[in-house]
């Protein structure tokens, strides 16, 4: 069968030859000469030694996780906070009338009316795909209107997408207003979303060439925050001209960097436990379980009948499972964690 993990099936198989030895050594040792007691005490010392290497190793790890899950926060944030200052940049150029060179097949079209709530995503996924949104009528005839212009009110709705939430009323983005730093990051769903529409690439794909739908020379007055917030993007922008080239030029790099670095970041962050510490968690349990817990109880009620000492020989065995299934599979797993590629 392809696929399936011979390794890990191989070691638990020799585990229960191990543990079935065990049992049948303890098993087959004559009533009188089996030390039930000495036995418990011996498990119980071995696993609670065994049982605080692993707890003090998980902690370890999960000191490490933090730490990197902090990294990754901190860059999923610096990330956010790119895309919110590009975001800014397009709430200028769709705020105002007068900017778009037809108001008629943008502002007034889109922004208004019956085709209001149309969002980009919708509309995108609708012209590529199979995908049927609940307002793919509207959309249908968004399409067709007479205003409706291939290029420029696709521009305009991406752009506008990215500002506003389209299906909703209250539309206001508190993230959007001045120039303020926020500690927050975009929701996942959010960014698959805008990687699946191809929202960045569709802006920075319709603004090639020798467009001029936008009038930059109405924008004279936020011209200043605009650059800024283009230098807070990255500083190589410093000291452009705000034209056609420096908005492709950050849809650009948000499509084939950011968008997918945040991506990254977000899908990491999402993750919880992995497979060496899930491991280390279960085998604590077990150990505690079994190597701990169990031979307390029958300590305490340290019987001599038959079946005490099938009791204890049978926990014993689990316990030589357990301990020779961590053994063997730790190598592996740590060399699984080592690996970057």
């Amino acid at each position: 069968m392809q696929g399936f993990p011979w390794g890990n099936a191989a070691i638990l198989i020799i585990c229960g030859l191990l543990a079935s030895f065990v049992f049948y050594q303890l098993n087959s040792t004559s009533f009188e000469a089996f030390d039930t007691t000495a036995t418990l005490t011996n498990l119980l010392t071995v696993n609670g030694v065994f049982s605080a290497i692993l707890i003090t190793y998980l902690f370890s790890r999960i000191i490490w996780t933090k730490d990197r899950k902090l990294e990754l926060l901190r860059e999923a944030i610096s990330i956010s906070q790119k895309i919110t200052e590009f975001r800014r940049i397009l709430n200028k150029l769709t705020y105002f009338y007068d900017v778009w060179d037809n108001d008629k097949q943008t502002k007034s079209l889109i922004d208004y009316g019956k085709f209001k709530h149309i969002d980009f995503y919708d509309y995108r996924l609708k012209m590529i795909s199979d995908y049927e949104p609940a307002n793919a009528k509207l959309i249908d005839e968004f399409y067709k209107h007479g205003d409706f212009s291939e290029g420029k009110s696709t521009l305009y709705l991406a752009m506008v997408s990215l500002v506003r939430d389209r299906k909703s009323d209250y539309q206001y983005q508190k993230e959007l207003y001045k120039d303020f730093k926020h500690k927050e990051i975009y929701n996942f769903k959010i960014v698959e979303r805008w990687l699946e529409c191809e929202i960045m690439g569709i802006i920075s794909s319709r603004l090639a060439g020798n467009t001029n739908w936008i009038k930059y020379l109405a924008l004279r007055n936020e011209k200043a925050y605009i650059l800024a917030a283009a230098t807070r993007i990255d500083k190589k922008y410093e000291g452009q001209e705000l034209n056609n080239e420096l908005i492709k030029e950050i849809a650009d790099d948000m499509s084939s960097y950011y968008l997918n670095e945040l991506y990254v970041c977000l899908m990491d962050l999402k993750k919880g436990i992995n497979d060496l510490n899930l491991l280390i968690i279960i085998l604590i349990s077990f150990s505690l379980f079994f190597g701990v817990l169990t031979p307390f109880i029958l300590l305490l009620v340290s019987s001599k009948e038959l079946w005490f000492t099938i009791v204890v020989a049978l926990t014993a065995a689990i316990n030589t499972g357990l301990m020779s299934y961590f053994i063997f599979r730790f190598p592996f797993l740590i060399n699984k964690e080592l690996k970057w590629t």
